[in-house]
């Protein structure tokens, strides 16, 4: 079943807010979706690919951190500041697509082999993982000051953040909770912990859009079987509410307690992949 318009817009909508919380946008869009009478498999396809509207809002918000990054392609090995942010992006992008990529192929063999009800228990109970790393999370962050021990991410800790964001390609990890984390555990303050995982999420917001199409799968398919219009609808909400919501939430996101949020969806998740069954 192809997804409507308004479902699209809807999925839209809900990317353009929740993908700068610590909660899994695209696990939100997957449900919407599947509500909406779309399979587990193109759902979380979907779900994916709404990444592209968040990636257009982000780039424009973090231009120039990320031009800061292309300067220093110049001198990738220097101490520098554009350096330093060139190599953190770069060897936390190589971990996550060392992580992210098998986990992205099994999670669709998954979602493909499984019924409605095994997905959504499995769903359910990764969000509940994440509300637990949320926790965590705001545990850390109302313990940090506002100051950071640390002052730009070394190798070690860029890649455990992007091992971390890998392990989001599950539905219902949040990557914003799985990158802060690390990040806060390391030294950094809630502000600055913040700043580079959202920093980190523009390339993976183009990566995690751009996997479904660049691994084929029909290529078509990955656009709910040619189904471009609801797809573009999509995207392009995504993209506007993005654009007006991304600096509200970051002021704010330190103070947000997500957990309590992504532990009552996981658990209604769980309570109707039960009724259902």
């Amino acid at each position: 079943m192809h997804p409507s318009i308004w479902l699209a817009a809807v999925a839209g909508l809900v990317q353009g807010v929740v993908e700068w919380l610590p909660v899994s946008s695209k696990t939100i869009i997957t449900l919407i979706f599947a509500a909406g009478g779309v399979s587990f498999t193109n759902a979380y396809v979907l779900g994916l690919l709404a990444n592209f509207g968040s990636f257009f809002a982000a780039l424009w918000y973090f231009r120039r951190e990320i031009g800061l990054a292309l300067r220093g392609l110049a001198h990738p090995f220097a101490n520098s500041d554009d350096a330093v942010v060139l190599r953190y992006l770069f060897f936390a992008t190589l971990a996550t697509g060392v992580i992210g990529l098998p986990i992205y192929v099994a999670v669709r063999h998954v979602f493909g082999t499984t019924s409605a009800t095994v997905a959504m228990l499995l769903i359910g109970l990764l969000l509940v993982v994440t509300s637990l790393i949320s926790r965590r999370r705001e545990q850390l962050a109302a313990k940090q000051p506002e100051a950071s021990s640390v002052a730009a991410p070394g190798i070690v800790t860029t890649l455990i953040v992007g091992a971390c964001q890998g392990l989001a390609a599950l539905p219902g990890i949040s990557r914003s909770a799985v990158t802060v984390t690390p990040l806060l555990l390391r030294g950094h303050s809630a502000k600055d912990a913040l700043r580079l995982s959202f920093l980190l999420d523009v390339v993976a917001l183009l990566g995690a859009a751009a996997v479904p199409l660049a691994l084929a799968h029909g290529k078509l398919a990955a656009l709910g079987h040619g189904n471009l219009e609801p797809t573009l609808v999509m995207i392009v909400v995504a993209a506007v509410v993005s654009f007006f919501t991304i600096d509200a939430i970051l002021r704010a996101a330190q103070r947000l307690r997500s957990s309590v949020l992504t532990l009552a969806i996981g658990i209604l998740t769980i309570l109707a992949a039960i009724v259902v069954h």
